[in-house]
């Protein structure tokens, strides 16, 4: 059966880091991508996301993240102009690896393209951006990117970086440390002047908003903007619910009632972290069987129209046991097949489907 992934760093094990012009790639940025691959993107050594385990995964589709640690790390608040550049040259590096793979994988610019693919069991991507601060400070770069086929984004990140505030993600990291590396955040903001006319372009543009990573504040604020734009879902790409992982990142009862109200989904994550309690961290359950505990959870709350996958396969995390590379997504597959069996169809394709329909144009 065809899985869509709603959230794979596929962008991080290509011919990155981003060549912006003609000036070459900083020795610094090599090293950075070199490491944040080996040390945390790979089993053994080797991508767990890339064109060889799409190729033997299940068919389908996964959101291709296009994400630069360098324009987030290290960085204050205020958004580089060079980000932009950067994001559209990892589309390009993306789409270039895609034409090499001879139509093994290929990229879907919008719905009917995915739809299409889908149809046909063919691999294929969709460009995504985790980070608002990626428009480079510029409500203007959201068109440009809607353009180039981005089908959604997320609006804040790992660090609040002038757009909106964003949760602590970062496992085993007590909150006030947490606090210490985000001196420039306020936790009563929300979203910034500039986060809200972001998020407004986004929605103005048919690209879906992605409130993953949000605080409280700054997800209500873009629910209160979304009842602007009736129609349009809201969705979180990849995480888990507070019921079952008591962390600010994880969705409450009332966010999940929240984007079901927006008609959109929740892609569960496939990280052990966010889907057990804090004190079941250390020798607590692994497996399909935690990723089920939270797709129940969301049912009861908001039915199985909105429930879907966000793997985050490569995204700086350790997958659950049994999907440890997207070569293993079939396993999943039969996992959710055989617990889920009335509802199979909407979690693993139908709902992100729907969802992509409803609130991506595309190009």
């Amino acid at each position: 059966m065809a899985l869509i992934d709603l959230h794979a760093h596929f962008p991080m094990h290509t011919r990155f880091p981003p060549r912006v012009g003609s000036g070459g790639v900083a020795e610094g940025k090599k090293l950075e991508f070199w490491a944040a691959n080996l040390l945390l993107n790979s089993a053994a050594g080797r991508p767990r996301v890339s064109l060889t385990e799409f190729e033997v995964g299940s068919p389908g589709g996964a959101g291709s993240v296009l994400y630069d640690p360098d324009d987030e790390f290290f960085r204050d608040a205020t958004p580089r102009p060079e980000a932009f550049q950067n994001l559209l040259a990892q589309i390009d590096n993306v789409e270039s690896e895609i034409a090499a793979s001879h139509g093994a994988v290929q990229v879907a610019k919008n719905p009917a393209e995915l739809s299409r693919l889908l149809g046909a069991e063919q691999r294929f991507l969709f460009h995504c951006m985790e980070g608002a601060f990626a428009f480079g400070g510029d409500p203007a770069n959201v068109a440009v990117a809607a353009a180039r086929g981005v089908a959604y984004v997320i609006v804040a990140h790992l660090f609040f970086r002038g757009v909106a505030t964003c949760a602590n993600a970062f496992p085993f990291l007590p909150d006030e440390l947490f606090a210490a590396l985000n001196p420039d955040q306020n936790d009563q903001t929300g979203l910034t002047p500039m986060g809200e006319e972001i998020v407004s372009e986004i929605f103005r543009n048919r690209m879906v908003v992605d409130v993953t990573h949000c605080t409280d504040r700054a997800r209500g604020e873009i629910f209160r903007i979304a009842r602007n734009f009736p129609g349009s879902p809201v969705i979180s790409s990849h995480n888990g619910v507070r019921h079952e992982s008591n962390y600010p990142l994880n969705l409450s009862d009332d966010a999940i009632r929240q984007i079901a109200g927006t008609g959109g989904v929740i892609g569960v994550i496939l990280y052990p972290h966010w889907l057990r309690h804090p004190d079941e961290q250390i020798f607590g359950a692994d497996g399909f069987p935690i990723v089920f505990k939270t797709i129940q959870h969301i049912a009861d709350v908001a039915g199985f129209d909105h429930i879907a996958i966000g793997s985050d396969l490569d995204g700086f995390i350790t997958p659950v046991k049994g999907c440890e590379t997207y070569a293993q997504t079939p396993a999943l597959v039969a996992a959710i097949q055989a617990r889920f069996p009335k509802n199979a169809d909407q979690i693993l394709f139908g709902n992100a489907l729907r969802v992509l329909n409803a609130g991506w144009k595309g190009v």
